[in-house]
């Protein structure tokens, strides 16, 4: 793989694979094990800045980051510039970058008029934007979608407007605030806009394959892929992904006719999530660390190692509760997690867990 590195501000980004912010779920144990896989730039959960303007100790403990997971953002939503800047001036000594997230989806958090609200207010994130860069000394990086609805598309002008007032790198969702997580994405607009501005792209949405992960890159000419509900419990497929992108012989247009433009087929035959790797004629050593999938016994000490760590950093009690919804995640697929599906979700302590995991079997 030639030099893949780019820099967001000061902060070097060694690779065009990084993990995204997931809320309830990208805490450090999250990041450390991706990091772990192959992830070159992390970012904790969405924080509140009215909580860390309140000092609310929940809202301060997601800003905590240990030196196994670096380079780490910290991602902040809110909706006045003051507030905003004043969490990301308490937390810029602890990130590597500030990140504001102007492009989620929650009702709740669009109600408060913020996350994707803001891309309503363009004259309002040219003002957040401003008063951040001129005031902190970490590189500032916004997460966007391409607009709030259909008849409302205006990431062209919003990156611009980063751009313009200071922000290190955006990230583009290639949904509207309006599709949620529905519908497809629009991979062609985010190419146009990486053509229109200088600083780095990355591009985010049902990137869930390495081949898919390459071939959005490719297309876009993006400077990184952002990859989140796919890997959640399965953070090999960072490794899957940079694997991808290291082969050079790679084939980029497998399962696409020889007839097919892919400027203006990506949509479909990429948004829609159709393309079947396993059928890819790229030869058995190639799909073999393209497509690796973890044996069972491997899944059990991987799950069992998640478990160690998330207790670590959260006590036992709330640490086994959060462990339920991974264990469904890490054995996806499994045939014997069916039987003790039920078991999954009463697990009280770490013994518990452990026998839990030990007693599945494929």
């Amino acid at each position: 793989m030639s030099d893949c590195s780019f820099k967001i501000g000061n902060v070097v980004v060694k690779n065009p694979v990084v993990s995204a912010p997931l809320a309830g779920i990208s805490d450090n144990t999250y990041r450390i094990f991706s990091k772990a896989f192959g992830s070159a730039l992390n970012f904790t959960e969405m924080i509140s800045s009215y909580g860390i303007h309140f000092n609310s100790k929940e809202s301060i403990s997601l800003s905590y980051i240990t030196e196994f997971e670096r380079p780490c953002g910290i991602q902040v939503f809110g909706f006045e510039p003051e507030i905003i800047l004043e969490a990301a001036q308490k937390m810029e000594n602890t990130a590597d970058l500030i990140d504001i997230n102007m492009g989620c989806p929650v009702p709740k958090v669009l109600k408060s008029k913020s996350g994707g609200y803001l891309l309503n207010d363009e004259k309002r994130i040219a003002e957040i934007i401003s008063k951040i860069t001129l005031n902190i000394k970490k590189p500032l990086t916004i997460k966007f979608r391409t607009g709030w609805d259909k008849n409302n598309i205006n990431i062209e002008r919003v990156a611009k407007i980063a751009e313009a007032n200071g922000a290190a790198a955006i990230t583009i969702h290639g949904r509207t605030v309006k599709q949620g997580f529905s519908g497809e994405v629009n991979y062609e607009i985010i190419k146009d806009v990486k053509k229109k501005i200088k600083i780095p792209v990355i591009i985010s949405g049902d990137i869930n394959t390495p081949f898919k992960a390459k071939r959005v890159l490719d297309f876009t000419g993006c400077d990184a892929v952002m990859i989140g509900r796919a890997v959640k419990g399965r953070q090999w497929i960072f490794f899957n992904m940079l694997m991808a992108f290291c082969d050079k012989n790679y084939p980029l247009n497998s399962n696409i006719n020889s007839n097919d433009n892919i400027s203006d087929n990506i949509n479909d035959n990429v948004g829609k999530n159709n393309i079947d790797e396993n059928n890819l004629n790229i030869g058995l050593n190639h799909s073999n660390y393209l497509n690796y999938h973890p044996l069972l016994v491997w899944r059990k000490k991987f799950a069992e190692l998640y478990l160690k760590f998330i207790i670590h950093f959260k006590g036992e009690e709330k640490a086994v509760k959060e462990f339920r919804k991974y264990l469904s995640w890490i054995f996806k697929g499994v045939a014997g997690i069916g039987k003790v599906k039920k078991k999954i979700f009463t697990i009280s302590d770490y013994r518990e867990a452990i026998s839990i995991i030990n007693s599945i079997s494929g």
